[in-house]
């Protein structure tokens, strides 16, 4: 008891200090610190049962944070400790990038060949449920601490994705998350450079500098750097990476806040490995933050070209700020402009419900306000394309604003079928791949080997002796009308043609696995040659050459006319 009066006195001590420091600033605030304070109080002392005071100001102060941003969060003690676990740690985990979009928690994206990778998890999938319990208004540090655990245990997500007819599960067994930023780059049969940045760790910079002299040594005719999936890290190697390309005193990326000292602008601060020659960046969903500043200053000095798809929008500066006893504050301080004067930040959060930020600040002014005359923001129903904001690169080409960054070469790559999602989701081929080498192993001589057809056989029986079941996205629909078929009646006719049509599914299941014959193979190729000869050859022998977006790049940097003409400006 005594503890509790004494972390209550505290707590509205500090309340008391707060309504001091505005005192003199803001009657109105003033009154409305002061009102929190007796609520707290009286809610504390005369509620009919006994309140744990702790959740009680746990759950005022997470009240006042849902109201901003989704980045700004409180941390108690345990969770200040774990966001010291940065990228040089090591830690049991998924290996994905989450972040909240539409209250919802959201892959930003998956690491590479991390558990989460594996199953096929993608940029973009919403984690609904976490082991059964749903993922609704969490954040993302709570949702950290669900999803890290000890190495070799497991843990249940359910998966909503995009055209997909409704949520599935995907249990995960988590591992040791260690992450090389550069885990492969070489030269592509075509005597193009390839590099890929899987994210943005203190060693980043290092190891792309080192990429581009061997590269360039090799005789590369041009570059590609590929930021797919990477969810960013360091400003600083943001900052040191994209200096290899644009030489020395670039301007990459500047900061503003609502405070001088949170405006800053950052420069390139040598010449670089690489600052002329044709640039190809390749970015998509899963590129954020650092990887934005990165492409986008690179499209901004017309320095090379960005393909792909759009990149996820994440532009906002983060401090912590410690608090008492071992708590700690996340506040987002400012946000992130390339050279054009664009923001990478996307601007959904500024309409969410119930926000308590102030869009336009015109005829702002708090002393004028009533204090309970405000109006809860509507939800952000209008799905039409809102008219994006036109800025200029530095040698004059259009560029749109609006969060994000729009490839100058869009580019769709090929979507997953279902069946092909269900093999990765449950892991086959990677357990077929340590089943087929526990016996064959000596028969693979050299990575640059095919897929035989024998192997493929031999696939199939593992698919079958190990109960794989394969349900195709109409047979899931057609499962639900023999739910509804229970409660109503139907003629013996129809019934007979519905059965028809089952049988006739399964033959399309089969011939489902004919049409991803190409995929299965490559995917098992992958690895085999990984388990066999590791990540590089992987890369080498199966990732670069079959990659149709890296080809198309590939593609443009060997036709200079074509290269230079997308970096052209357009007549009006």
């Amino acid at each position: 008891m005594k503890n509790r009066i004494i972390y209550l006195a505290t707590v509205l001590t500090i309340f008391a200090i707060i309504v001091l420091l505005f005192a003199s600033e803001s009657t109105s605030i003033y009154k409305q610190l002061k009102l929190m304070n007796r609520v707290v109080t009286t809610i504390y002392s005369d509620y009919v049962d006994p309140v744990d005071y702790r959740k009680l100001i746990k759950g005022a102060i997470d009240g006042m944070t849902s109201t901003l941003d989704p980045h700004t969060v409180f941390y108690t003690p345990k969770q200040y400790e774990e966001l010291k676990v940065d990228t040089r740690g090591k830690f049991g985990g998924l290996g994905i990038q989450i972040g909240i979009r539409n209250e919802w928690l959201t892959v930003i994206a998956p690491i590479e060949g991390t558990p989460a990778y594996r199953a096929g998890i993608q940029a973009g999938d919403k984690i609904i449920k976490i082991e059964g319990k749903s993922t609704k208004g969490i954040t993302t540090e709570e949702a950290v601490t669900k999803l890290r655990g000890e190495p070799g245990t497991k843990v249940t997500i359910t998966i909503s994705r995009e055209g997909e007819p409704k949520p599935f599960d995907v249990t995960i067994t988590r591992d040791i998350i260690e992450i090389k930023p550069v885990p492969y780059y070489g030269l592509t049969k075509d005597k193009v450079g390839y590099i890929r940045l899987s994210q943005f760790s203190e060693e980043a910079g290092n190891a792309v500098r080192e990429a581009l002299i061997e590269l360039q040594q090799q005789g590369a005719k041009g570059i590609i750097l590929d930021l797919r999936n990477n969810p960013g890290g360091l400003l600083s190697q943001a900052v040191e990476v994209a200096s290899y390309f644009l030489g020395t005193d670039a301007l990459v990326v500047y900061t503003k806040g609502r405070s001088p000292y949170q405006s800053r602008e950052f420069y390139t601060e040598h010449p670089g490995e690489y600052p002329t020659g044709p640039l190809v960046v390749l970015v998509d969903g899963g590129s954020a933050s650092a990887s934005e500043i990165v492409a986008g200053a690179i499209q901004d000095h017309d320095r090379g070209l960005v393909m792909g798809k759009p990149t996820y929008g994440k532009g906002l500066v983060q401090s912590v700020k410690p608090m008492l006893d071992g708590t700690a504050l996340k506040i987002t301080t400012a946000k992130y402009f390339i050279p054009s004067g664009r923001c990478i930040q996307k601007e959904e959060y500024l309409t969410e419900r119930n926000s308590a930020i102030v869009v336009d600040t015109t005829d702002w002014d708090p002393e004028q306000l009533d204090p309970w005359e405000f109006e809860t923001a509507p939800a952000d129903t209008d799905t039409t394309e809102k008219e994006k904001p036109v800025f200029y690169t530095k040698g004059g080409r259009k560029v749109y604003g609006g969060g994000g960054i729009n490839p100058d070469i869009e580019i769709e790559p090929r979507k997953l079928k279902k069946l092909e999602f269900d093999l990765l989701r449950k892991a086959m081929f990677f357990n077929f791949a340590v089943h087929y080498l526990a016996d064959h192993k000596n028969e693979i001589k050299s990575p640059d080997f095919e897929v035989s057809d024998e192997i493929l056989t031999e696939f199939n029986k593992y698919l079958q002796e190990n109960e794989f079941e394969y349900h195709s996205r109409i047979e899931l629909l057609v499962q639900q009308i023999d739910s509804i078929i229970v409660e109503d009646t139907l003629t013996q006719v129809t019934m007979e043609a519905l059965e028809n049509f089952k049988q006739r599914l399964q033959v399309e299941n089969k011939l489902d696995f004919q049409r991803s014959e190409d995929y299965i193979k490559r995917q098992i190729k992958r690895q085999l040659i990984q388990a066999i000869w590791g990540e590089h050859e992987r890369y080498r022998q199966v990732d670069v050459e079959t990659d149709e977006v890296i080809q198309r790049a590939e593609e443009v940097i060997l036709h200079p006319d074509k290269y230079e003409s997308y970096l052209q400006v357009e007549d009006e």
